[in-house]
């Protein structure tokens, strides 16, 4: 006789991943999504190795609310790959995937001077492969092939910085119809060398670093960086708020090692004038991991940490899902103001409705609809949470990835922009054929625009 039993978990709907007991990445494996205690899993199951679960979120309602902010898709311009095995074997990008490109990741080099515990790319000195200014033009054709006005163009590596023709290629791709620029690094030379800061700061409005900044604790740096990277850190942000150049604190998060920290990095980022925000990434088991035991964290844990701490003014309605990816994607966007030497934040995507964003047409390009800012501006009402002259009748508008960042009156910039964002990758333990075509975040190649996630998991793909 049928029966309910309390024990058993709820059934939300179903799809395909990988096996993480096993880790054959040439067979998709059933998998359900279930909901059991407010935490939702992937139940897997595998011919091999028989049913498994893994924890993708520990807040259940908040997942809900993720498929509630999920809008149309933004689709590429062309596809470069036909689908012939189906997803993920045919990424580059093929007709199923169901997002353009918002982040486009230039890979110019496997060489790093670092050799970090922790690393999506296995990357170390020695490593080598500097690409040539003929890869570079040819992965911005790929691109522009792909997305013709590119929202976002990333540098990275390796550590993009060894490569000898770094600002070269910085000049041709800041040339490029991209809307802005941003290099992926570790400090070192910036840190070393204020002539190369000098030429960053030449490159203009648009450009930011991506700046590793996983811990305020030397401990914590040599677990997951292999060495002390503190005072590299401390030196770089001190020559980059000398020449105000936009930056972002970029923290890999492991847990028991420094999700304890998540509030300290914001509290301690609010000391800068030129960062523009932390970004959150849990651990992606992807690469180089020298790391045991439970060491995975969600983005619904950061997200917890986030609004939990009562030194920041994010609340939950604050914190919430982006819509062209909402499960691995969670933002919040303040306006900033420098009092002193601290930064007073002003939350602002709590009291955007949900609907002028989920039903937009496009991700970045809001400043080419007059009549959408409009009624931002008087919906988020800036003159009561700042000033009266805060609103005036000029507007910049100044964006970043897919949601819009601050809708600044003309005396004010992207300088008065603040933002949290937690960026949650796929590998074979938390992967899903239903997410992985919305992912945003690309690998440029010369021929291929590949999810950023199925990149670094090595799937060997059909074309």
């Amino acid at each position: 006789m049928a029966h309910y039993s309390q024990s058993y978990d709820l059934f939300w709907h179903a799809t395909q991943s990988f096996c993480h007991l096993c880790g054959n990445l040439h067979r998709l494996v059933d998998a359900h999504i279930v909901v059991k205690d407010s935490n939702v899993y992937l139940r897997k199951f595998c011919p091999t190795c028989g049913e498994s679960m893994a924890l993708i979120s520990t807040d259940a309602a908040y997942y809900q609310q993720c498929n509630e902010y999920l809008k149309a898709p933004d689709l590429p311009e062309a596809h470069n790959t036909q689908v012939l095995r189906g997803c993920p074997y045919d990424c580059g990008v093929c007709p199923q995937h169901q997002n353009h490109p918002c982040l486009a990741l230039f890979n110019i080099t496997n060489e790093c001077n670092m050799a970090c515990n922790i690393c999506y790319f296995s990357s170390h000195p020695g490593k080598g492969n500097h690409r040539s200014m003929e890869d570079i033009r040819a992965m911005l054709a790929t691109l522009l092939r792909v997305e013709s006005q590119p929202d976002l163009i990333q540098v990275t590596g390796g550590e993009p910085t060894t490569h000898p023709q770094i600002l070269e290629i910085l000049r041709y791709l800041k040339a490029s119809p991209v809307r802005h620029l941003m290099l992926n690094t570790n400090g070192i030379r910036i840190a070393q060398e204020e002539s190369f800061v000098k030429e960053l700061k030449a490159l203009g409005g648009g450009f930011e670093i991506y700046l590793q900044f996983d811990s305020l604790r030397s401990d914590v740096l040599r677990d997951i960086r292999g060495r002390d990277t503190h005072d590299i850190h401390l030196a770089a942000l001190e020559i980059l708020e000398r020449y105000n150049l936009s930056t972002t604190l970029v923290c890999v998060i492991k847990k028991g090692q420094n999700d304890d920290e998540i509030g300290d990095i914001i509290e301690f980022s609010r000391r800068y004038r030129c960062v523009r925000g932390v970004v959150f990434q849990p651990v992606q088991e992807a690469g180089r991991i020298e790391a045991q035991g439970d060491f995975r964290i969600t983005l619904s844990e950061i997200r917890q940490r986030v609004i939990d701490d009562v030194r920041n003014p994010f609340t939950a309605e604050d914190m919430i899902p982006l819509p062209c990816d909402p499960h691995k994607i969670g933002v919040g966007y303040a306006a900033k103001q420098m009092v002193g030497d601290y930064a007073q934040l002003f939350p602002v995507t709590g009291q955007i409705p949900k609907e002028m964003v989920t039903t937009h047409t496009g991700t970045i390009a809001f400043e080419q609809d007059r009549a959408f800012i409009k009624t931002i501006i008087e919906t988020v009402s800036l003159d009561t949470a700042m000033g009266e002259a805060i609103v005036s009748d000029k507007i910049k508008q100044k964006l970043f990835c897919c949601w819009p960042s601050f809708l600044a009156p003309s005396d004010m910039g992207y300088e008065h922009v603040y933002r949290i964002v937690i960026m949650e990758f796929s590998d074979s333990y938390n992967f899903d054929t239903t997410n992985i075509k919305r992912e945003c975040n690309f690998m440029i190649e010369p021929n291929r625009a590949i999810p950023f996630s199925t990149y670094n998991m090595g799937i060997k793909f059909s074309q």
